[in-house]
């Protein structure tokens, strides 16, 4: 591991500062996908240089504010808006409102790493579009870990055989941005980040079981 990781450290950082601070989803939600959090970090430090680096979260932010409490890093976070952005920046974290499905790009070559989790299912156009611009943020040999869930998992099996409603309505984001609108296979996802080419860009793929804590 090319970065130390302690558990501990990271059960109190994740406490105070995801669990303990001020996001946009209910109170309840980050102690039940601490795991999913907790994984998405570890992963990183595997393959994080050890000295600081310049790191982008795209969506709430959290991966930024504890790679910034573990690691020191260079945090910025990019979103679409909202109160949360305040607190980021009272935590040391540097905040840009930015709309991935705008025809903005205020990023070229400045970032080492990009988390982008639990964020392109909620993005109502191709995810080759959006990856290419968060390639661009990059820069040349830097890594984008992304996180979505699985579209065939058992809760969607469920709900079609239920007639629930799946996704959000397909439409473009407001300031409050959208549900899920669209979720990936791995077979798709692996298309939209080569564009539907033979390229693959050195990618890997690793199922994360979410052990929800109620």
């Amino acid at each position: 591991m090319a970065r130390q990781w302690n558990d501990a450290r990271f059960e109190r950082a994740f406490t105070d500062l995801v669990a303990g601070g001020t996001f946009l989803e209910e109170p309840g939600y980050y102690p039940r996908y601490k795991s999913r959090y907790k994984d998405l970090l570890r992963r990183y430090a595997e393959i994080a240089p050890p000295e600081p680096q310049d790191v982008l979260d795209i969506g709430g932010g959290q991966l930024a504010l504890m790679c910034k409490a573990l690691w020191s890093d260079r945090s910025r976070a990019a979103d679409i808006g909202g109160p949360h952005l305040a607190y980021l920046r009272s935590k040391g974290v540097e905040t840009t409102e930015w709309n991935l499905c705008g025809p903005d790009q205020p990023f070229e070559a400045q970032f080492d790493c990009v988390f982008f989790s639990e964020v392109i299912e909620h993005l109502p156009i191709p995810g080759h579009v959006v990856l290419e611009r968060l390639k661009v943020a990059l820069r040349p040999g830097g890594t984008l870990i992304c996180s979505t869930p699985n579209l065939y998992r058992l809760r969607n099996i469920v709900y079609m055989i239920l007639g629930k409603r799946i996704f959000d309505h397909f439409r473009m984001p407001t300031s409050r941005g959208l549900g899920h609108v669209l979720e990936y296979t791995q077979d798709h996802l692996a298309w939209q980040k080569s564009d539907g080419t033979a390229r693959r860009n050195n990618q890997s793929f690793r199922r994360q079981d979410h052990r929800q804590r109620k």
